[in-house]
């Protein structure tokens, strides 16, 4: 029995008129908490967390080190958040376009070869009709992607004070500009710096009374993707940068600044009529790819380059004996859709563009002249 205030209960009574806390046999039944055990969880739930913390440790180590290694060697190519291109480059990496690249080299047995070329043709819009060869003459997907046309499919318009389109093509922007340092769109929404693209400041090289004008033009999967030069000029220096593989299709880039700065690319600076000149061939994912007719030399997206913004070097080439071109001769390509940029000087206020954001235009068709 218990005891309370005099009087004598029974200890169950007792018991029973104390909030419900205060009971043992309650707070037993309230308080049932098991401790957790680790060893207790299945073994595959503890090899997941073990791989997945794994991984996310992996993850944010590598981040954390692109991220050093842009500031460490002073942000060459004017990154403005190096986090987001850490995640562009881990989604499109370098090493997907080298397997790519092989596989498109991959003989095509001939009896597929035409019913292939020609589904891709139907899908992205090429015109086999314009093809100097049979479609069962290549031998692989990249030589019918780097494919020739007839004479006179793209016949070069007379342009003595202008200059014609170097590609079949999409303008995707266009403009002037003449302040050091310039940063331009890439596609309206994004930019990227214009000295980190060519690796140099095209401003110091105005003569007065011009103006820098630029052009963007990307080349669908379907194009024909041979480049020719766009006016009477000639090339005195080749940069070639090693970089990333991204995406260059006009949806991609409008959402991501500073592609083209970052990635894999060839700059070739020279002169024209009017002053200084720079046409700028940009690879692309898969395959990533640039070839020049005059020199076999060259070798882009190779196994062991570092990439420029990352430290690695820039590959300079002064040509001894300028090289000199006509209108609609031969440069170089592509292997794989990709962009081309041409900076370039003009006469201030003279120079009109023949073509508007958004045109399609082929080789040799005016680009723009000066009036």
């Amino acid at each position: 029995s218990s005891v309370f205030v005099g009087i004598v209960f029974p200890r169950e009574l007792a018991l029973s008129n104390f909030p419900e806390p205060w009971a043992p046999a309650s707070l037993s039944r309230k308080m049932k908490f098991r401790r957790f055990r680790w060893m207790e969880l299945p073994k595959r739930k503890r090899q997941a967390a073990y791989l997945g913390s794994t991984v996310v440790s992996f993850t944010f180590v590598l981040n954390y080190k692109f991220k050093e290694c842009v500031e460490v060697v002073g942000n060459p190519a004017q990154i403005q958040n190096p986090n987001t291109i850490w995640w562009l480059r881990l989604a499109y990496g370098r090493m997907r376009s080298r397997w790519f690249g092989s596989l498109s080299e991959l003989h095509v047995p001939v009896a597929l070869r035409s019913s292939l070329y020609s589904t891709f043709a139907w899908r992205y819009g090429a015109n086999i009709d314009e093809v100097r060869y049979p479609l069962d003459s290549f031998r692989s997907f990249q030589e019918f992607f780097c494919r020739a046309l007839k004479d006179n499919v793209r016949p070069i318009q007379h342009v003595p004070n202008g200059m014609v389109s170097p590609v079949d093509a999409q303008v995707v922007n266009q403009g002037f500009f003449t302040e050091s340092g310039a940063r331009i769109e890439q596609v309206k929404g994004a930019n990227y710096s214009v000295p980190a693209f060519l690796g140099f400041e095209p401003v110091d090289y105005l003569k007065e009374g011009s103006t820098l004008a630029y052009v963007v033009l990307y080349l669908a999967p379907g194009d024909y993707h041979r480049i020719h030069a766009p006016c009477d000029l000639q090339f005195k220096v080749g940069r070639h940068f090693a970089g990333e593989l991204l995406p260059v299709r006009p949806s991609f880039v409008s959402r991501f600044s500073d592609i083209f700065s970052i990635n894999e690319r060839l700059v070739l600076t020279g002169s024209w009529k009017f002053g200084h000149m720079n046409m700028v061939a940009v690879a692309a994912a898969n395959v990533g790819g640039i070839y020049l007719d005059w020199d076999e030399r060259l070798k882009t997206n190779r196994l062991r380059d570092v990439v420029s913004h990352c430290g690695g070097d820039v590959s300079t080439k002064q040509f001894h004996d300028p090289v000199k071109l006509a209108p609609g001769a031969p440069v170089g390509g592509f292997r794989l859709g990709s962009t081309v940029v041409m900076v370039f000087e003009v006469p201030k206020d003279n120079f009109k563009w023949s073509v508007n954001v958004g045109d399609k235009i082929k080789v040799g068709e005016t680009l723009g002249l000066v009036e």
